[in-house]
This record gives structure tokens, C-alpha cells and sequence, in this order.
């Protein structure tokens, strides 16, 4: 021994004296888990062998955000440890029912379990998980899932809305309930919801209570708290009013091409205006309407138009007057002939030619489209195809239904009221169809809030159509309220989250606008609507635009927290107030009937003045509003 030793000695004072290197093992040594944690994490090396050398280390397993495991062959999870980083798991099958080692990752915020076999979840309290999914777990019950639900109070301004937060998400249902509805109420208008994700409306400063509650069992009480608005910007209105307008995306008036996408155009009092940034700026004057439409070409690509129709019939695409004949309306990439022959744009190259569609026709029907009324008084259904490079084949079809003297549209059914009091449905979802709904009608229409299709009867009853097609109300719909949301992704650039650049807007009933950015406060008085949002990305800034009652732009500084007028009021105000006017013209027409229709049926149809029409004096036009305005059109009281 005591040679092999001196041996040993002589050899490396030998390499010392001869300047030789001696080389360390450099060789990575594989993490420290079982054999079968590694073959499972090697199944899945992308995630985690971080330098693709074949070989993953406890320092690579601590920079690992995921983890994929199937623990069918494992005994216990306390390697988990190791994975520091980790934010994401997903385990499967096995027997472990031990997934205390879970606490040890700081940074987990998501848990997918599939048929694991544990009975009790207690350890998932000490887990701050934003969402949990169970596959295949039904011996965990809803009472032990919300058993680690954790719920937070909840504090909005008046005039806002926002959920009641809880954790994690995704993992049970349960029922929700406002003690107070005076103070705080569902956007959805009431009480109580079960849609755990229903946003609460602030109604006014106060305090009250929410109840979480399962099968009727109460389980959780928090506390709401709505606290006064800041006093709202109130600029004074001009004697002048909204004539029309409209907002939508432009590729040939406002192209972005650093970002490469279409910007926001507004349509206000026939004028057509881009929005960049700071900048509000007319590129169109005496325009009747404004639409973006956009069409897949023969190659596969697209094409895109901006469709402008000026108010003495000439229709301009992409600023190009694109046919000599005078137009009285369009709709999606089709447009009317004043004769009522309809046509069409079709990609033809890089650009657009025409073609006609129906020449038998004498107009759409206004609210069912794509339906018109033909030469011989049917109902006509109309489509098209494109068969090649600038040709369509055009195809219609008669519903052999006599011209409607009533009519609406809820999704794909056209509903119509021929002459003699015949009700039809019309389907054209897949095939062309229609169904007698009832004799002896005299007018159809939908509810007040949109979502059900009502008839009355000669008799002056009326009766609702049971309808199984999905009907989605919008937001605040139920409470007056516009709810609508702005985007500015460059604000991600500067570090703020994507919730943070969604920011929500609420224009209550009192017509005033409330909105919170990054804890900011932003009010406006007398607002009609959002026109949109826009950002500078030379000053790194944002913008968010609105339109008022009296058709003046205002424009919001995000960052330097300031208001502007961008354009002033053009229309002065030369009319009376007439019950039922809703086209402000001083009178009341089957035209201001036909307008009211139309926007209970589509409430983005524009009112000029929808005072007039809510005759009832329930901040809201119905159909009972527009049989006013039908007697009192004919004389009867």
C-alpha cells in the first residue's frame, strides 16, 4: 500500500515538473431523480434541456417553466423541488396521493390534473394558483373544490363595472348573489348570476355584500364597495347636432405600413375622417355612408376596398369612382342601384371591378338580408361566387312570399309579414327554407332588448316566437348601459401587461362616459359614443377619441391626462320636437317608422333624434313606441 502510494506521489510531482495539464470530467451529470422521472422528463427534453446537448441537469430542470409528467411507475414527488422556475404543471394517472412537494414552487400559478387518484385537495390552500383543471376527478367534489377557492372583495367607481376576483379559475361553478342592487348590480341587470365571471355594475357609492352559494347552500360572504366618481368633464355643447356617423377601419385612407394593418376612420356629419394619433383629418366630404370590405381572390390573397358613397350617388372605391351608376345604398361588398337592380364588387387582380347580381329587383328589405323584393312583388333570396379572376356566377332564388309590409332578422331568420297577415320565418343558414309562423298578423319586430322576435296580431295581441338559436345580449344591455373595451398593444412595449392595455369604457343612461386606465380617471359628459383608440408611437402616447351629442370629437391623453376637441359641432339645429321624429325632420313619416324598426332590430342603427322616438319615457324605444307612431301616423287614437 505505502508503495502504490509513493508511486502515485512520483507521478504527479512528475506531470508538475514537466508542465503537463491534467484534465477535470466535464462531462454534464444528468439531474438528480429516479430513473423513470428522467426517462419521463427526456420524452418531453425540449422544455427542459436548455442547451440541446441530449443530457438535463438539476440546473436546466431549475430553469424549466412546465412541467409534463405521467406518474404511472412513480412513488413520490419531492424532486419537484428542483424546479424553482417552474410556473406550469400538468400530472397525470399514478398513485401518489402526496402533492404537498407542490408547495415548494414559489413561482406555480397553473395546475392540470388528470385521473389522479386523491381524495383530498387541502394542500392546494397553500398553492397561489390562478387556475386549476381537474380531467377525469369526480371523486373531488364541488364542495371540497370551493373549499380552496379564494375570493377578494371587491371595489369599483360608480359607473364601472368589474368581476369579483377569486382563485384559481377554471376550477368549479357556483352561484353568485348582490344583497344590495341599489348599490351594485350584475351587468347583466340582475340580481344574481351563474356565470361566476358576470362583471358587477357600480349603481351608486355605497357598501353591500355578495353571496357565493352552492345548490342553494350559502358558502362565502364578500363585501362590495362603490365609491364616488370624480366629478366628469363637461364641456358645453354647441347648438348643433349629429347628422350621421359611423366608425370603422381604413386600408387606403389610413394604412399604417410601419405596423402593417388598417387604422380608424369616423364618418360624422358627412364628412370622412382618419384618426392618427393626434391627428383627426378629413379625406372625404359630402359621404352618405362609409364601409371597409374585403374580399378573398381567385389566387387565394385578398383584396380590400373602402367603400365610400357619396350623398349625390357616385361610389368611390379606394378613391376611385368605380361604376357611372348612381347608387342608393350598399351593404358588404353589394350596393343598390337607384332603379333597385343590385350589384356587387369583384376582386379582379389587385383591385375591383362590378357586376350584376339581380337586375329584377326593386330594393333590398331593410333589416333581412341578403333578401330583396323582385320585380313581380316576391321575396328573393341573392348570392355569389367567384368563378375566376373578375367573374362571379350570381345566384337567387324566390321565396315565392308576396312583398312584407313588416319585417326583421334575428341571426340567420329573416321574419316577414306579407300583405294578407301572413307571418314567415326564412332560414338560409344552409339551404333556403320558410315556415308560416301565424295568420292574421300586422306587424313583427323584436323585443326591446333584441333578443326575441315579437308579432301582433290585427287584434292588438302580441306574441313572442320561441327562438333555440344562441342569443347573446350585450354587456350593460339590460341596464342602459354601452359597455365597449380599447386595445393599445404598444403599451405592452413599455412593459405593461396585456389585461392593463384592455381597458374597458361604460357610457351609463345619463349619456356620461366613465373609464379608469392604469389607475387614471376619465370622464365625459353628453357622449354619444367611442370612436376608438389610437397611439403615436414618434411621442409614445395614446389616444382615445369620443364622439358627443352635439357631433363634436374629443380626444383623451393617456399619458399626458388631457382632454381635446379634435372637431367641432357642423349641423345647426333648425327643427321641433315631434312625437316619433326619429330623422329629425320636422315631421313624422313612415320613414321615421321605418328607421325606429330597423334600429330595434340592430341597435347600431343611428337616430338622429332617438329622443323623440322613446314616447314612453323608459329610456328605451320598443315596438310599443313604434304602434304609437303608426296610429298616430293615420289618425288613430
Amino acid at each position: 500500500m505505502k508503495r502504490k502510494i509513493s508511486i502515485v506521489t512520483a507521478v504527479a510531482a512528475l506531470l508538475s515538473c514537466g508542465n503537463m495539464t491534467v484534465f477535470a470530467e466535464t462531462s454534464p451529470k444528468p439531474a438528480d431523480v429516479d430513473d423513470a422521472v428522467y426517462a419521463q422528463l427526456m420524452e418531453h427534453r425540449s422544455l427542459y434541456d436548455e442547451n440541446y446537448d441530449g443530457v438535463i441537469t438539476d440546473d436546466e430542470l431549475a430553469k424549466a417553466h412546465q412541467l409534463y409528467i405521467d406518474l404511472d411507475g412513480i412513488t413520490d414527488l419531492s424532486w419537484v423541488s428542483k424546479m424553482t422556475s417552474c410556473e406550469n404543471v400538468t400530472v397525470s394517472n399514478g398513485a401518489i396521493t402526496d402533492f404537498s412537494p407542490l408547495k415548494t414552487l414559489p413561482l406555480l400559478r397553473q395546475l392540470d390534473m388528470r385521473e389522479v387518484p386523491i381524495t383530498d385537495i387541502s394542500f392546494m390552500k397553500d398553492l397561489d394558483l390562478d387556475y386549476c383543471w381537474f380531467y377525469k376527478m369526480d371523486q373531488i367534489t364541488p364542495e371540497q373544490r370551493l373549499g380552496v377557492v379564494r375570493f377578494s372583495d371587491l371595489e369599483i367607481p360608480e359607473g364601472t363595472a368589474a368581476q369579483i376576483e377569486y382563485k384559481p379559475k377554471g376550477f368549479v361553478n357556483y352561484d353568485l348573489s348582490i344583497a344590495d342592487t341599489d348599490t351594485a348590480v350584475f351587468l347583466n341587470g340582475t340580481a344574481s348570476s351563474k356565470n361566476v365571471d358576470e362583471k358587477v355594475y357600480g349603481n351608486s357609492a355605497g357598501k353591500t355584500t355578495y353571496t357565493v352559494s352552492l345548490n342553494g347552500k350559502d358558502i362565502y360572504t364578500g363585501a362590495i364597495v362603490v365609491r364616488n366618481s370624480p366629478e366628469a368633464f363637461d364641456p358645453g355643447l354647441s347648438n348643433t347636432y349629429i347628422d350621421n356617423y359611423e366608425v370603422g377601419y381604413s386600408s387606403y385612407y389610413n394604412y399604417n405600413i410601419e405596423r402593417g394593418s388598417s387604422g380608424l376612420v369616423a364618418l360624422v356629419n358627412g364628412t370622412l375622417y382618419t384618426i392618427k394619433g393626434r391627428d383627426f383629418e378629413a379625406v372625404e366630404t359630402d359621404v352618405a355612408d362609409y364601409e371597409r370590405y374585403y374580399e378573398r381572390t381567385y389566387n387565394k390573397s385578398y383584396n380590400y376596398a373602402d367603400m365610400v358613397l357619396k350623398k349625390d350617388g357616385t361610389l368611390l372605391v379606394n378613391g376611385e369612382q368605380i361604376t357611372d351608376i348612381k347608387v342608393k345604398a350598399m351593404r358588404d361588398g353589394y350596393y343598390l342601384g337607384e332603379d333597385g337592380s343590385i350589384y356587387t364588387l369583384v376582386s379582379k387582380g389587385d383591385g375591383f371591378t362590378t357586376a350584376a347580381v339581380a337586375t329584377d329587383s326593386k330594393g333590398w328589405i331593410d333589416g333581412c338580408e341578403p333578401f330583396y323584393i323582385a320585380k313581380n312583388g316576391h321575396i328573393k333570396y341573392y348570392s355569389k361566387r367567384l368563378i375566376a379572376d373578375g367573374r362571379i356566377s350570381a345566384y337567387t332564388a324566390s321565396t315565392y312570399i308576396g312583398e312584407p309590409v313588416s319585417a326583421c332578422a334575428l341571426g340567420s331568420l329573416c321574419y316577414v309579414v306579407e300583405s294578407g297577415g301572413t307571418l314567415y320565418e326564412i332560414s338560409y343558414s344552409s339551404s333556403l327554407s320558410k315556415t308560416v309562423i301565424a295568420e292574421g298578423v300586422a306587424s313583427v319586430g323584436l323585443n326591446a332588448k333584441g333578443s326575441r322576435v315579437v308579432y301582433t296580431q290585427k287584434d292588438g295581441t302580441e306574441v313572442e316566437i320561441p327562438i333555440t338559436d344562441f342569443y347573446y345580449a350585450n354587456e350593460g344591455e339590460n341596464l342602459g348601459v354601452t359597455v365597449g373595451n380599447f386595445y393599445l398593444h404598444e403599451y405592452q412595449y413599455r412593459g405593461i401587461s396585456e389585461n392593463d392595455a384592455v381597458f374597458d369604457y361604460f357610457i351609463d343612461k345619463n349619456k356620461t362616459m366613465h373609464m379608469e386606465f392604469l389607475g387614471d380617471w376619465c370622464s365625459l359628459t353628453n357622449v354619444e359614443c367611442a370612436l376608438g383608440a389610437s397611439y403615436d408611437t414618434k411621442q409614445d402616447e395614446g389616444f382615445v377619441y369620443f364622439l358627443r351629442t352635439d357631433g363634436s370629437v374629443w380626444v383623451y391623453n393617456l399619458d399626458a391626462k388631457k382632454w381635446s376637441e379634435v372637431l367641432e359641432g357642423t349641423l345647426k339645429i333648425e327643427r321641433k320636437y315631434v312625437k316619433g321624429d326619429v330623422d329629425a325632420d320636422g315631421e313624422l313619416t313612415i320613414n321615421d317608422i321605418v328607421l325606429a324598426e330597423r334600429y330595434i332590430a340592430n341597435r347600431s342603427v343611428y337616430l338622429p333624434n332617438r329622443e323623440a322616438g322613446d314616447i314612453y319615457k323608459d329610456n328605451k324605444i320598443t315596438p310599443i313606441d313604434v304602434e304609437f307612431m303608426k296610429k298616430a301616423l293615420i289618425g288613430v287614437n
